[in-house]
Parts: C-alpha cells; structure tokens; sequence
C-alpha cells in the first residue's frame, strides 16, 4: 500500500506537464473579508495563472452575500461551502479541520494543492520557486507549528494532490483536543513520504507572525478570530492591536520603527497588568 502512495505522488510529479508542477491553493474563509482579499491579491501579484491555476475557497460564513463577493476575488475559480461541523465547533470554535479534509478532497486538476490559511500571504515574489526548490529533496514542505516541535502547521503545505485522499486534518482534535492539521507530518512519514518541514521565524522582528520558506511567507496567525462569531475566539485577540497590523499589512508594510514598538510594548504590558 505504501509503494503504491509513493508511485502515485511520483506520477503525479510527472505527469502535469513533465517539467514543473502545478498548484491550486485551497483556503478556508471565516469572518470580514480582509484576509482572504489580501491572500488572493498577494498570490495574484506572485504568481503566474500558469502556476497557480486555482483558488478553491470553503466559505465557513455559509451565506450568500459572502459567497458571491468569494467568488468575484481574483484566481478564485470555486467557492464551496459545508455543512457545520458541531463537534469540532464545540472543541475549536470552528470547523476548519473537517473543512480542509473536504477541500482537498475536491476535483484538483494540478499536480500539488497548496493549503493556506486566509492570514498567510506570499510577500515575496520567489516563493514559488522556493517551494518548487524545496519539492526536490521532499515529497511534501509543510510550516511547522512554531510553538510544538515536530508538529505541522495547516497555514502553508505544499502537498502531491495524489495524496491528499489519505491525509486527515481532524485527527485527534475531538477525542484529545489537537488542533487543525497538526499530525498530517506524522501521516505523510507513515505513508512513506518524505517531507521537509519549513523552520517558523518570528514576523515584525518578533511582535506577530511567524515567517515561512525563507522569509516569502508571512503567517500572522488567530487573524480571524477578530470577526468571529465564537465568544472564545474573540477573547484570544487585542482588537487596537489586530487593526494596527492589519493596517500595515495592506499597505506591505512588514517593518516597525521604534515608536510603533515602543507602543505595543506597552500595550503589551498594560494587559498584563490587568491581568
């Protein structure tokens, strides 16, 4: 059954158009559509439609307003939406497990699918060819979860499409309480692959984010939580912080000069103290 795995990710590799691969990006929307506008305006400005034919979006907000506005957002070629998955709603607040496990289930033409969260964004135009240099010496390049050593993190992976069928980003979140696709390196290795896990660097010289395959991806992280619906979710975040990156953010600004972190220094420290 491995050796099977294994042939069929080389297949795939090959048989694309026997030079380069090819991508689709899947992502999951949840909340105001700043991030998934920056995301698909990022890959717009990096990428050649030739590379990354397609963004296939799971709308989580699972109305109509929002799924038409999804689909008017450049590359995105589908919008989807699942039913709510409320046993992983009552442990994470969200579903986003069981929607990636439906998304890279989805007819992808291309050799590899690329999983994103919607606050992670390309913000270096070689990141493409950096996550094609890195798929050859590794069936897979997954970010690893900056705060749990040898786990995977789901807002950047690089995956042979042959083998997405197999993966399962739920895995153990109801019955131990993991989070979104923190084992999918795990079961990648146990099928046989190889897989190169990306180093996570701190983003804004250590205020927020993390940065991913040599500094072109920025993962801000939780930048959905601001607008969710889940009262647990909304906690985790500063609001006057989140709005401050988010600023800067649109305007590709990745940078802070002493003022600005001299003030959320003390932002930092002023929550503490309420605390």
């Amino acid at each position: 059954m491995l050796a099977c795995l294994a042939c069929a990710v080389m297949t795939a590799w090959t048989s694309s158009d026997g030079l380069s691969p090819t991508f689709t990006v899947v992502t999951c929307h949840f909340g105001d559509p700043f991030w998934i506008e920056q995301l698909t305006a990022h890959i717009e400005r990096t990428s050649a439609g030739s590379q990354v034919e397609e963004i296939v979006v799971a709308d989580q907000n699972r109305d109509l307003a929002s799924t038409f506005g999804l689909a008017a957002l450049g590359r995105v070629g589908r919008v989807v939406r699942y039913p709510v998955h409320a046993g992983q709603v009552a442990v994470l607040g969200h579903d986003h497990p069981d929607a990636l496990n439906r998304l890279v289930r989805e007819p992808i033409s291309t050799s590899h699918v690329i999983v994103m969260d919607t606050d992670s964004l390309p913000v270096g135009q070689g990141w493409l060819d950096s996550a094609i240099e890195a798929l050859e010496l590794a069936d897979a390049v997954l970010a690893a979860d900056p705060g749990k050593p040898g786990l995977s993190h789901p807002c950047f992976m690089v995956l042979p499409t042959a083998i997405c069928g197999a993966l399962d980003f739920a895995e153990g979140v109801e019955e131990l309480g993991v989070d979104t696709g923190r084992l999918v390196g795990i079961q990648l290795v146990r099928q046989g692959l190889t897989v190169r896990l990306l180093r996570a660097d701190r983003g804004f010289r250590g205020y927020k984010g993390h940065l991913y395959l040599d500094g072109s991806i920025y993962h801000h992280g939780s930048g959905s939580f601001l607008s969710s619906s889940d009262r647990r979710l909304r906690k985790v975040v500063d609001e006057r912080v989140e709005r401050f990156f988010r600023r800067k953010v649109a305007a590709d600004d990745y940078r802070l000069n002493a003022l600005e972190r001299g003030a959320l220094l003390a932002r930092k420290l002023l929550g503490m103290a309420r605390q």
